[in-house]
């Protein structure tokens, strides 16, 4: 009996190599990140694993960027003020060369805000969507989705944001509670550990991988690592993006 758990067991650590493996960060950017515009993003996974670092690593890929901000302080959003966003309360209809980062930041300081931030955000993404070729990152897509009832706005970004050159990067904490239309609709898919069952049975749901595979990597991914999944290729792999520091990475 225990030589067959060991043996099933090395096996599955076999599986998960050949069909997940470790790619450094650097290597994975160079050769197997290609973010073109119009394609979407999600990073899923639990606070503190790694997923607004990731938006720091990858958003200035993109030209033009606009990060959706719905609490009401963020100590992890600071760091992209310094990075060169300008904070807005409001969306602003300018060129976006003269300011093509963004964070737009409505007030959330009461517990009656949700209304307003519905209006903001929700008048924002109509804009966002005539203008075009915008990249926008929503940081807890959960809240703006379900507390928000912008579903159906960020659903329709999502199916008709290509033709447009329109991306989004959608971050959240529960991937049981988002649309389907994330998964369906995102070429790039970012896991972090995440054993909740209702978590692992939506991972059954993404098109082009093994479902059984990816639930037992990422059911057993290292903190801070992330399994990447390119959906339109099938090609999953694991690898964790550097702490950024001032002056450089780390």
């Amino acid at each position: 009996m225990t030589a067959n758990v060991v043996s099933l067991d090395e096996r599955r650590l076999a599986r998960v190599a050949t069909d997940a493996p470790r790619i450094p960060w650097a290597d994975f950017l160079a050769h197997h990140f290609d973010w073109q515009r119009g394609e979407h993003l999600a990073l899923i996974g639990p606070t503190g694993q790694g997923k607004t670092t990731m938006m720091r690593h990858i958003l200035p890929r993109h030209p033009f960027v606009t990060i959706v901000a719905t609490k009401p302080a963020d100590r992890t959003l600071e760091p992209f003020v310094r990075d060169g966003y300008r904070r807005l309360e409001r969306w602003m209809s300018t060129d976006p060369r003269i300011v093509p980062r963004r964070i737009l930041w409505p007030d959330a300081s009461r517990l009656t805000s949700a209304a307003g931030q519905q209006s903001v955000i929700g008048d924002a993404f109509d804009r966002i969507y005539r203008e075009r070729a915008w990249t926008v990152a929503v940081d807890e897509l959960w809240y703006v989705t379900n507390k928000l009832k912008l579903k159906g706005d960020v659903e329709t970004i999502l199916t008709q944001g290509r033709s447009i050159d329109l991306s989004m990067v959608n971050a959240t904490q529960r991937p049981a509670w988002i649309p389907t239309a994330v998964y369906d609709q995102s070429t790039h898919l970012f896991f972090w550990r995440n054993n909740d069952g209702r978590a692992q049975q939506r991972l059954g749901e993404i098109n082009n991988v093994n479902s059984t595979v990816v639930r037992d990597i990422v059911g057993n991914l290292e903190r801070h690592q992330s399994l990447y999944i390119n959906t339109r290729t099938g090609e999953m792999c694991r690898t964790r993006c550097p702490k950024i520091i001032e002056g450089g990475d780390q």
